[in-house]
């Protein structure tokens, strides 16, 4: 199979078992494919349609950019796929068991429509359409993500939503605001959510991705000493048609840690323009990330300026800082009676006196975070 742009299709185990009619390497491919990522029963022309969808090439390079497809380039990948639109006649059926498949709905949607194509125009059209909303890959497979020197998806997010979030309204109208900028291909800041324990700040980066995920909006987890890579990886996004949030949890460093350097040079020092589909959203219990000490301070006027400099300036690279305080008495008994309210319970004066004797046993204080699983415990009983 001599292709010209899908040419690692040819490659692939299960299309050379097809083109030298062995069935049983066919048959293997088919049965693995079908039970991971299978979502109709054309066993083969979905197993075709996924390999182009995920396929790397120049064309789908081009098309996740956004750029423009020159009629000779369209016309090269129309023969590729005239010849292997042939494979789509090839009539094997094989239903998968109906395991849940953990892939985002507009992935799924677009391997159906691009498996149902009636002709090889079609076929092709619609694989463009799939590179230029979705990209190709695992970035087009999910829209979460954990880091950890390689990208892996996330198919069972957390489906909080920001209704869950009480007592936090002006940080959520914050956040809110700023992501739909960002989305919507406006100017976005990074930002930084720090405060209280429990308090709502991961919970808030959370409801985002549920609330912007089908506009685009992806989320990457990154632990700490894996900050160092955000420029390349950066440079690995700056293509896709999606917008990226790397989110760095629960953030502090200590002096002797140099990562915190390289968050600095990340998010503003480089000679490189960042690129405008990556943000970083941070949530930290310390307003200042870098922990001080007090004989940080000494050694006279000078070195107390360059030592306060130091620590402040990479919380001052966030351009929003929002501050989640502990709420008061009065505020968590409201979060409880809210959070009680989806359960259709209403709040009276016996579980008000549970709640509190529950929160003055917790060890964290009171927090969303208490009235929560108050809330969870109450229920269950």
């Amino acid at each position: 199979m001599d292709l010209i742009i899908f040419n690692k299709i040819s490659d692939d185990p299960c299309i050379q078992g097809v083109m030298e009619k062995n069935n049983v390497t066919v048959l293997r491919s088919i049965i693995e494919f079908s039970e991971t990522e299978g979502v109709t029963s054309s066993a083969i022309r979905e197993y075709v349609a996924s390999r182009l969808a995920n396929d790397e090439n120049i064309l789908s390079r081009l098309a996740r950019a956004g750029k423009t497809i020159g009629d000779d380039l369209y016309k090269l990948a129309l023969l590729d796929i005239e010849y292997i639109y042939k494979l789509f006649s090839i009539p094997l059926k094989y239903a998968p068991s109906g395991n849940k498949i953990s892939f985002y709905k507009g992935y799924i949607d677009s391997i159906q429509a691009i498996t149902g194509s009636k002709n090889a125009n079609e076929l092709l059209d619609n694989l463009i359409r799939h590179y230029r909303t979705l990209g190709s890959g695992i970035l087009a497979k999910y829209v979460a993500f954990k880091y950890d020197g390689s990208l892996t998806g996330v198919g069972e997010t957390d489906n909080i939503t920001f209704d869950d979030l009480v007592g936090i309204e002006y940080q959520k109208q914050m956040l809110i605001d700023n992501t739909k900028a960002f989305v919507d291909g406006k100017a976005a800041n990074n930002v930084l959510l720090f405060g209280d324990r429990g308090t709502g700040k991961s919970s808030s980066v959370k409801a985002l991705l549920n609330m912007f995920c089908d506009e685009g909006l992806r989320i990457i987890e990154m632990p700490k000493h894996c900050i160092s890579d955000i420029p390349s990886l950066t440079r690995a996004l700056a293509e896709s048609p999606h917008k990226y949030i790397i989110f760095l949890d629960d953030l502090t460093f200590e002096k002797h840690e140099t990562e915190y350097r390289a968050l600095k040079v990340a998010m503003e020092g480089q000679l490189q323009a960042n690129p405008e589909n990556v943000l970083i959203y941070a949530t930290s219990n310390r307003r200042h990330l870098i922990r001080e000490n007090w004989s940080d301070r000494e050694g006279g006027e000078i070195h107390r300026n360059d030592q306060m400099q130091e620590t402040l300036s990479l919380s001052e690279r966030f351009g929003i800082s929002l501050v989640f305080s502990a709420p008061t008495q009065k505020e968590y008994l409201n979060i409880v009676s809210a959070m009680l309210k989806k359960h259709n319970i209403e709040m009276n004066g016996e579980i008000e006196k549970k709640a509190v004797v529950w929160q003055m046993n917790y060890g964290g204080g009171r927090s969303a975070r208490c009235a929560k699983q108050f809330v969870t415990s109450y229920v269950s009983k």
